[in-house]
């Protein structure tokens, strides 16, 4: 079962998203940032060394960066569903909103 680590203030929100999407079970691990700091917890940097999130396991596996595991979990999960064919225009529509989705949606949205 895939464990989304998910800490408050996060992009952790699309991957979620993307896990409802593809109907795949998944557990939530919780963490809340320092609210001085705004800082991870000491018990995030258990799963990812810099204490950074969203992070996922998926049994021995982890990936991290919301980029990274959504490509994951397309190229996983969703290879009938959520991948278009390399090299055409469905697939640049998909390369363009999944960029845009991290470098022009999300910064408004945090």
């Amino acid at each position: 079962m895939i464990t989304v680590h998910h800490l408050n203030n996060s992009r952790s929100q699309r991957v979620l998203w993307m896990l409802e999407e593809l109907g795949v079970p998944y557990e939530i691990q919780r963490y809340e940032r320092d609210p001085k700091t705004m800082l991870a917890p000491a018990s995030l940097k258990k799963v990812h060394p810099l204490g950074k999130s969203p992070v996922i396991t998926d049994g021995d596996l982890v990936v991290t960066e919301s980029g990274a595991i959504i490509e994951y979990l397309a190229h996983t999960y969703g290879k009938d569903t959520m991948l278009p064919e390399t090299g055409g225009q469905a697939w640049l529509d998909y390369t363009y909103w999944l960029h845009y989705a991290e470098g022009s949606l999300m910064p408004p949205l945090v």
